[in-house]
């Protein structure tokens, strides 16, 4: 694959995670409003999901460099980010 693959590559993953962390907001938010989820429960559960998800996408990152492929680092860094908004997607959805 070359450079500008891996660059298009990442830009699409990178906006796609985006849309995809957009609809986690506004169902979070949206369950909270009418009192589908307890919304101390779901803040504190988003705030340690985001210190989880750095340190993960930190070190798989990290990963990548001591590899060798540091070319590879911020794509292993949004795959977790990926991984891990649609796993809360899922859970919000309820499937």
């Amino acid at each position: 694959m070359d450079s500008k693959s891996g660059l298009t590559t990442l830009f699409v993953d990178a906006l796609a995670l985006s849309v995809t962390a957009n609809a986690v907001i506004a169902m979070r938010l949206t369950k909270m409003a009418f009192g589908a989820v307890d919304p101390k429960r779901e803040s504190s559960l988003m705030v340690a999901e985001k210190i989880d998800a750095a340190a993960e996408a930190s070190f798989a990152a990290a990963r990548a460099i001591v590899a060798g492929e540091g070319h590879h680092a911020a794509g292993r860094a949004v795959a977790v980010y990926k991984r891990r908004v649609e796993r809360n997607l899922r859970r919000l959805a309820g499937g």
